[in-house]
């Protein structure tokens, strides 16, 4: 391979990554700024989604490896989601070091606002872009997802 391809080649993986990068920190910028209004941090937001997609409640080991929060600053998201009545923790009956996290009913009550905030934001993003061409990326992203390891959650 020559200097020219491998140079363009280069290129093209690190333009993919910072796409994605990139892309990331606008859509949860944006999302953050259509919820603001709900008092809740960026932080805040990761750990509760990650707690309501759980069939049932989580360790703080696993709120760690799932939102990528290390845990000393996790705990003090915790601490905060807890005392506003968003989630609640309670001993694991099997491991008397754990603790359960569940999210509260108060989440319940959001739920609609939240939900019409990603149908807004992806609203903007996707301006423009045919729904085939929208399926097309997903399924292409999916099989990156795979490829890199990631299951299908």
């Amino acid at each position: 391979m020559d200097n020219e391809q491998l140079k363009a080649e280069m290129e093209v993986e690190r333009t993919l990554g910072w796409l994605f990068q990139d892309i990331h920190r606008l859509l949860s910028k944006d999302f953050e700024s259509r919820i603001a209004g709900l008092g809740l941090t960026r932080a805040q937001w990761r750990v509760l989604v990650a707690i309501r997609r759980a069939e049932g409640p989580l360790t703080q080991t696993e709120i760690a490896e799932q939102t990528e929060i290390e845990k000393a600053p996790l705990g003090k998201t915790l601490d905060r989601l807890e005392q506003g009545g968003w989630i609640v923790r309670k001993s694991d009956p099997t491991d008397r070091r754990a603790r359960l996290v569940s999210a509260t009913a108060k989440i319940e009550k959001y739920l609609p606002q939240l939900a019409a905030a990603a149908k807004g934001l992806f609203a903007r993003a996707l301006q423009g872009v045919r729904q085939s061409e929208v399926k097309e990326l997903i399924a292409q992203l999916q099989k990156l997802k795979h490829n890199l390891g990631g299951a299908d959650e």
